[in-house]
């Protein structure tokens, strides 16, 4: 399913059985896609092919990377660090992880980058990275305050490196944007984080990622950032993608609420912070093995609510909402306000969708609050954001008869999903839109 135009039927399922592949991480993806792009040559093995990992990749030709699928994977001959625009406009699509990494490769090339992009990410911000990158001298214009799309970017051939202060309180994206093209910088850069960080992991996956691309980084935990000026991209092997767990969360929270025998493969220990909701889900009661990059689970398991930290785990909280509609007691997911600027406002959305089904669930500036409640059939809406959209599958396959509309938001990361689904037992029923 890799179009939007279709609204999903959850019936209620009794059974979840078979072995099912997880998607490739969208994070560690796009990525790669853009490390190998700026310099050097790269293979990338097991990438994923979603709405916007396939926007990075135009985005990234039209920069002037040699980008060619063969088989499962992608091999890349960069730009060397000078961007040659082949159009004066690139359209991210909803790809707020996509913008940002982009911005300031942008400010590598010569002349006018009109950035655009569509749906929810028009009205997002992007103040923190546009701050970060007129401090370093980058002439860069949105279209308000908030530097909201579309940006011009007025590319001087470079960017001159030094000092620049950054804000993480909504997202690590400007720190792993800056630290991705600092390298390339004039001079050396050093990054300071002037306020709490929020997503910590996803700067981790972007250190990650800088290291096999041979990129030296010494950092003094998420408050500094050293970087060398005139260092050479040069993966030093072939870069495997493993398993998406922001994904694969959706299944495995589904193997812990019905009757299942489900193994999920590629997971691989890698640095993504979302492998948390393992532990998450054993620690409210669950009995889920992970071991040999395969996640077993034999549900269903008969969950406690807790207090849940989501500070750093942004992406599993419209799941871990939908288990805590399941799970005795009261569950609390804290540290959540920079949520609201996702594709949705991933505080309001669940809360107002989950109680169309039923669920007693109070929303606050920083926390969800949910109650264990008896849910009933309704028809809900994804708000055009794919996990939202995912979670309210998972709901309703435990209750049935839930009608997601505008399911088709699901192919931004997982165009797989419901094939997956399917494949071990889950009633879905498609209603393809004119």
């Amino acid at each position: 399913m890799n179009t939007r135009k279709f609204d999903l039927r959850a019936q209620k399922t009794s059974f979840l059985k078979g072995i099912v592949e997880a998607p490739a991480s969208k994070s560690y993806t796009i990525r790669a896609l853009l490390c190998a792009s700026l310099d050097g040559k790269a293979a990338i093995f097991n990438p994923l092919y979603s709405r916007d990992t396939l926007a990075a990749i135009t985005s990234l030709r039209k920069f002037g990377a040699s980008i060619k699928s063969k088989g499962n994977k992608l091999l890349i001959k960069g730009f060397n660090g000078i961007p040659l625009l082949k159009s004066g406009r690139i359209n991210v699509g909803e790809s707020g992880t996509l913008l940002r990494l982009l911005l300031p490769i942008a400010a590598l090339g010569k002349g006018k980058f009109l950035v655009e992009g569509e749906g929810t990410l028009l009205q997002r911000t992007n103040r923190p990275i546009a701050e970060a990158l007129l401090s370093l001298g980058v002439d860069i214009q949105g279209k308000d305050q908030e530097f909201r799309l579309p940006i011009i970017i007025k590319g001087k051939g470079g960017i001159e490196g030094g000092e620049v202060k950054v804000s993480a309180k909504i997202s690590s994206q400007a720190i792993s944007s800056l630290l991705m093209v600092s390298p390339l910088a004039r001079k050396d850069v050093t990054i300071l984080i002037k306020d709490e960080v929020v997503s910590k992991p996803y700067i981790d996956i972007t250190l990650d990622v800088l290291k096999q691309a041979g990129i030296k980084v010494k950092r003094e935990g998420y408050t500094r950032f050293l970087i060398k000026s005139g260092q050479c991209f040069k993966f030093r092997e072939n870069f495997t993608i493993g398993g998406d767990y922001s994904s694969a969360a959706f299944l495995i929270v589904a193997a812990c609420l019905i009757s299942s025998d489900v193994v999920i493969t590629n997971m691989v220990k890698d640095k993504q912070g979302d492998r948390k909701i393992i532990d998450i889900l054993n620690s409210m009661g669950a009995k889920i093995k992970h071991s040999n990059n395969r996640v077993h689970i034999k549900g269903p398991f008969e969950l406690k609510g807790r207090d849940i930290n989501c500070a750093d785990t942004p992406d599993l909280v419209p799941i871990l909402a939908v288990a805590g509609c399941f799970a005795k007691g009261k569950t609390r997911i804290v540290n959540i306000g920079h949520l609201a600027h996702k594709e949705s406002n991933r505080i309001l959305t669940p809360a107002s969708e989950l109680r169309k089904l039923g669920v007693d669930i109070e929303a606050g500036k920083d926390s969800l609050v949910i109650k264990e409640s008896v849910l009933k059939p309704a028809e809900v809406s994804s708000c055009n954001d794919h996990r939202i959209a995912m979670a309210l599958v998972v709901a309703g396959l435990t209750v049935g008869g839930v009608t997601i509309k505008n399911a088709g938001a699901i192919s931004k990361s997982y165009p797989h999903f419901v094939m997956d689904m399917r494949s071990l037992g889950a009633r879905l029923v498609v209603k393809k839109k004119s």
